[in-house]
Formats: C-alpha cells, sequence, structure tokens
C-alpha cells in the first residue's frame, strides 16, 4: 500500500500528464461541424445566419457584476469628488507648504 503511495507520489506529474490526456483525446464535447466549401465565398455555400446572442458564461456574469460593483463604489464612496490627478497633486503639495509654515512658526515662538 506505502509502495504504491510513494510510486503515484513519484510520478505525479506523468500520472497527471496522462489523465488529462485521456480526457482530452476521449471527451468529445465539442460542436458537429458539418464539412462545407473550402472557399466562403463558392458556389452553393451555405449562408451563415448570426448567431443568436447568448446570454454569456461565468466571465461575462462576473464582468457584469464587476462592472455593477464599480459603479456603485464609485457612486457611493466617490460622490461628486473631484479626481483630477493634477489638482490632487497641486492640494497635497500645498499642504505640505502648510505643514513647513506652521513649524517654522511653532520654531520662532520657542
Amino acid at each position: 500500500m506505502f509502495k504504491f503511495a510513494g510510486a503515484l507520489f513519484r510520478h505525479k506529474i506523468g500520472i497527471v500528464a496522462v489523465i488529462a490526456f485521456a480526457v482530452f483525446v476521449f471527451s468529445n464535447d465539442g460542436p458537429d461541424e458539418s464539412a462545407g466549401p473550402a472557399s466562403p465565398w463558392a458556389k452553393g455555400a451555405p449562408v451563415q445566419a448570426s448567431a443568436p446572442k447568448s446570454d454569456g458564461g461565468v466571465v461575462a456574469k462576473l464582468g457584469d457584476a464587476a462592472n455593477a460593483a464599480g459603479e456603485y463604489a464609485a457612486e457611493t464612496f466617490l460622490g461628486d469628488k473631484d479626481l483630477n490627478p493634477v489638482k490632487l497633486g497641486k492640494d497635497a503639495v500645498g499642504n505640505f507648504d502648510k505643514t513647513n509654515e506652521a513649524f517654522a512658526e511653532a520654531n520662532r515662538n520657542n
């Protein structure tokens, strides 16, 4: 029993590769494609209708949820704040200047 477990542990990459290859080869979940002409402009080529819009997969649903969360956060937490980085930088420099002036004034009073 322990020898078998040890062998599985030593060869785990090979075993996973063999299982993945077997699943890939034996799974036949892909769409059935009928043989068509080599060129879409060939005579007698079937007319392809546009595919109906699907409701989207998991990724599309997650993207929609993330966009909705971002919009909610922007409205709730940011409100009508101005998020201009240049203005915020100038405000930060102005705050540093005010702090420096306050320290200089406090040191002169000693």
